[in-house]
């Protein structure tokens, strides 16, 4: 069934999707934690991250990124 098997690629392609969307999304965490300990501001990491990009849909993921310190 040729169905079948679009979806089980979709599906996978939707899984890998996920899995590089959660290590870009760590990566970010970690600059802006390391921009946080080089001092720079909230309110300015806030504004870079605000920042629309050219051709980029919004995000899918509405959590906003938290950090503890």
């Amino acid at each position: 069934m040729h169905e079948l098997d679009l979806i089980r690629a979709a599906t996978e392609d939707v899984s890998s999707a996920r899995i590089l969307l959660q290590e870009r999304t760590d990566a970010l965490d970690a600059i802006i934690q390391t921009a946080l300990d080089h001092g720079i501001s909230m309110d300015q990491v806030t504004e870079a991250s605000a920042s629309p990009q050219p051709g980029n849909a919004p995000a899918v993921d509405s959590r906003q990124h938290q950090l503890v310190a």
